[in-house]
């Protein structure tokens, strides 16, 4: 069984970003749908236990109606926060089924790498893991609020990162 505190953590955490960032989605949480493919364990032979995932998360946001922007820049900056390292023309792909005038299904894929660091103690038969998910220096305030304006000038989404 998957828990959120082992493998697929950064999955989780861009899932409650979005739903903090995103208002139609804090009232109908089950409209954003969380999926893994092409899951990968890498694992170097020897002592250690140490290894680390790596998959493509896909997110399907249903029944979505505001301009995408709304979703894709709050999710740069959270990218560059929690996923610097991934190759910027491979990071996010989407796709759109456009269901009704201004309402389509988006799919979003995002690469995600995930690194545990495991400790075997052979004075206790225990191996203590760590997930390892550093937060990274983007520039900007460390907590701040931001608030997305459109070009005209109309208030969209929140978040804080």
């Amino acid at each position: 069984m998957f828990r959120r505190e082992s493998a697929m953590k950064k999955l989780h955490d861009v899932r409650q970003f979005l739903l903090t960032t995103l208002p139609e989605y804090q009232r109908n949480p089950d409209q954003i749908v969380t999926l893994v493919e092409d899951g990968k364990i890498e694992f170097h032979r020897g002592p250690s236990l140490s290894h680390g995932y790596t998959y493509t998360a896909q997110i399907v946001l249903l029944d979505y109606s505001r301009d995408v922007d709304h979703i894709v820049v709050p999710l740069l900056m959270w990218m560059q926060r929690f996923e610097p390292d991934v190759d910027p023309h491979e990071a996010i792909q989407f796709e759109a089924e456009i269901l009704d005038e201004g309402v389509v299904d988006l799919i979003l894929r995002i690469r995600f790498n995930e690194r545990v660091v495991a400790k075997a103690s052979e004075e206790t038969g225990k191996i203590d893991i760590e997930h390892k998910a550093p937060a990274f220096d983007i520039g900007l305030p460390e907590t701040r609020t931001w608030t997305l304006v459109t070009a005209d000038n109309a208030e969209g989404s929140e978040w804080t990162i």
